[in-house]
């Protein structure tokens, strides 16, 4: 079902949109540990015909256990789908505009803000960065902010930022099942 989420491919980040910064570790030819990436993450994307609903792929693995050894391979240039691959994993923030930018009223953006509701088939687990941004499930809804955590556990919802600043969010999903 996650598959609904609108994804605007000809857009660019607005400039005042967040750059996230990742570091990966990995193993040099004698085997020590050292710094394989250090760079802002070039995969990032624009959702929901905006170029302030910012999505950055951080990092992604095939499967579970990971395999940690050998060289530290980049996601592939292509953006990646919503779900995590099967039996594997994705690491991303996702930089949320106040819905008056994205939800404005009249049938496109009420049609975007509907196609966004979705229930991905993994455990997500969501620590919000910076900002606020309530939570919308079937039958409640709970505001989220700065330092707080969610677990969202393949149930339907939508994300709704009723302030008047971005809220950016720090995801990992890992497969599972999708129940709404």
């Amino acid at each position: 079902m996650a598959e609904n989420l609108v994804t605007s491919l000809d857009l660019t980040p607005a400039p005042t949109t967040r750059k996230i910064r990742r570091v990966v570790t990995g193993l040099d030819e004698h085997g020590q540990s050292v710094i394989a990436i250090d760079d802002v993450s070039p995969h990032v994307t624009c959702q929901a015909n905006t170029d302030q609903f910012v999505v950055t792929q951080l990092w992604r693995t095939m499967e579970t256990p990971a395999v940690n050894d050998g060289p530290a391979i980049d996601l592939p240039v292509d953006p990646l789908p919503v779900a995590p691959p099967a039996n594997g994993s994705i690491f991303r923030t996702v930089e949320f505009p106040p819905d008056s930018v994205w939800r404005a009223p009249g049938a496109e953006g009420e049609e975007i803000a509907r196609r966004q509701i979705h229930a991905t088939p993994s455990i997500d687990y969501c620590i919000v960065l910076s900002g606020e941004i309530w939570a919308v499930l079937d039958a409640q809804e709970t505001l989220l902010s700065a330092g707080d955590a969610l677990v969202q556990r393949g149930t339907r919802h939508i994300w709704s930022n009723r302030s008047d600043e971005p809220c950016v969010i720090a995801f990992v999903l890992i497969d599972g099942n999708a129940v709404g």
